[in-house]
Parts: C-alpha cells; sequence; structure tokens
C-alpha cells in the first residue's frame, strides 16, 4: 500500500513540474525586446514592443502616441497572456478590463521573429496590414 501510495506522489510532483515548465516555456520565447522590421527612422507607434515581468505579471510596453485617441497617454503598459500559442492583452485604454486576443499573431521563426495585423495593437481601425518584429534582446 505504501509503495503505491509513493507512486502517486511522485507522479503528481512530476506532473506539477512538468506543467509549470510547460508555462513558462511558452511565455518565455516572448521576453524581450522586439523591433520592427524595415522599420523607418524616428519613434513611430508600437515600432518596439516590450515583453516583460512586473510584481509576477506578464507586462506588455510600447510607445502608443495617438492610440486609441490623440488625448490619451504616449506609453502603453499593460498586461499580457500567451497560452496555447495565442497572444492576448489587457486593453490599454482603460474601457475595459478584459483581454483582447490578437487573432492575427502569428510566429514566422518561433521564438525570435513574428508578424501581427497592427490595428490589434495599436486599435487604429485603418492599420489593416501585417507588420513582422525581430526579437534583439
Amino acid at each position: 500500500m505504501s509503495k503505491t501510495l509513493c507512486l502517486i506522489i511522485a507522479a503528481t510532483l512530476l506532473a506539477g513540474c512538468l506543467k509549470q515548465a510547460a508555462i513558462d516555456k511558452t511565455t518565455s520565447g516572448l521576453k524581450g525586446i522586439w523591433v520592427t522590421e524595415g522599420d523607418i527612422q524616428g519613434r513611430q507607434p508600437a515600432d518596439t514592443l516590450v515583453f516583460f515581468t512586473k510584481n509576477g505579471k506578464n507586462m506588455l510596453s510600447f510607445y502608443s502616441a495617438g492610440s486609441p485617441g490623440p488625448n490619451w497617454p504616449s506609453h502603453a503598459e499593460t498586461e499580457y497572456r500567451y497560452e496555447n500559442g495565442k497572444l492576448s492583452f489587457k486593453d490599454y485604454s482603460g474601457a475595459s478590463t478584459d483581454f483582447l486576443n490578437v487573432e492575427s499573431f502569428q510566429w514566422t521563426i518561433a521564438d525570435k521573429v513574428f508578424s501581427v495585423k497592427l490595428y490589434q495593437v495599436l486599435h487604429f481601425m485603418s492599420a489593416d496590414y501585417r507588420v513582422t518584429y525581430r526579437k534583439i534582446n
């Protein structure tokens, strides 16, 4: 009986460790600094995305002048999630506490290059085109 109990406890601990490693792996690929490919000179909204951890939360930070409107702060910092290959982040405009899905998120080279439709980052309705981000750090 005690061998069975030890086996169950060991299996439970192992499964818990593997699950934590899988969760950490999914977000670790995004952590760092990402810049747009073919970026023009000067500072542009969302030309650099920074994924990091702050107070135990996954955070996304970027320059956002003009998004979602002219009187909004020029810098956005919001919580993000990356689960099962899907990226989402909290609405940084403050209009909602919900996470917004970034449906267009797509890895080009896993953990190194991804593309996304810009309006899903900046909330510009007219920015319905893809931008590609490359990890630099």
